[in-house]
């Protein structure tokens, strides 16, 4: 009996290329093991209200789109026996990246015609909402709020507007409390991350493994100037925990005490108030990868 598949297609993630898809899917994926359906979101966050509905007629469910989109489907399929596949398609697509889906349409279709069963991966809590990825204040947080309101998306554009932010932005302090000793400290950013990347091989985070039940809290402490093309450098080469202006904890549960109400999740761009309690649901989606999680 054919596997039921929905394809849910975001048409404005990224740079739009998903656009192009529709024939792809048709004539890569294997319609003698699979049957789909494929639907398009028409406004933020139809993604939610799709699989809601969606989820008790589909084995699987394939996000078409950026880590907005991941985010969106993921969060819809905690503790649902549906499982998740990922057709990246977005500007940094950290969560294919860390499962090693491949990026072209062709690959990412086939590693669903060839999957098996799924790997069950833990989530990110932050108040009432969810992360697969990662969740942060601060500065990339900023970043992601000027992102959402830019013209253009892409990976460019989110390098120029980093380079224009970066020499205007205060640092802030925070505060983080935790089961081990309470932390008070000024930073230019405060990352949560499940995954290791933001996207894009931009890895925040070397040590995270996604089903370890634990997440890893990165502090970018104040740095000169000229530190910045090192800790650049470190970062896009799985070496940021070297650097002496970085600290990682490991944690399954904590509150955050931010002065903004700017907050980023995968990427995305929320309000949220200023006490930030962030915990850990343990491998609770069950999603296709190209990696072994077992």
């Amino acid at each position: 009996m054919a596997i039921k598949t929905l394809f849910i297609i975001n048409p404005i993630a990224g740079n739009g290329k998903q656009k192009k898809i529709l024939p792809l899917i048709d004539k890569y994926l294997d319609k003698s093991k699979f049957s789909y359906d494929i639907k398009f979101t028409e406004y933020h966050e139809h993604a939610l209200a799709i699989v809601s509905e969606a989820k008790e007629h589909y084995e699987i469910i394939v996000a078409v789109g950026g880590d907005g989109s991941v985010n969106q489907i993921g969060s819809m399929l905690i503790d649902s026996p549906c499982i998740m596949g990922i057709i990246p398609s977005g500007s940094g697509n950290g969560l294919a990246r860390h499962l090693e889906i491949p990026l072209s349409f062709k690959g990412a279709i086939n590693l669903i015609n060839n999957y098996k069963k799924g790997s069950k991966i833990d989530i990110g809590v932050l108040n009432n909402r969810f992360f697969t990825s990662t969740a942060g204040i601060g500065f990339d947080a900023h970043v992601g709020w000027k992102f959402s309101k830019a013209s253009k998306r892409g990976f460019l554009t989110y390098v120029k507007i980093t380079l224009k932010e970066l020499f205007n932005y205060k640092l802030k302090e925070y505060q983080l409390i935790s089961d081990k000793q309470p932390q008070l400290f000024k930073a230019l950013l405060v990352t949560v991350a499940n995954s290791n990347q933001y996207g894009n091989n931009a890895y925040i985070s070397p040590n995270s493994k996604l089903n370890d039940g634990y997440l890893r809290v990165l502090v970018v402490h104040p740095f000169p100037f000229y530190a910045a093309p090192g800790l650049v450098l470190k970062l896009f080469s799985k070496r940021i925990l070297s650097s002496k202006y970085v600290t990682e904890y490991r944690l399954k549960k904590m509150t955050l005490i931010s002065p903004s109400e700017e907050v980023q999740m995968d990427g995305e761009p929320y309000l949220m108030p200023h006490e930030l309690n962030i915990s850990i649901l343990k491998q609770s989606l069950n999603i296709i990868g190209n990696i072994d999680l077992n």
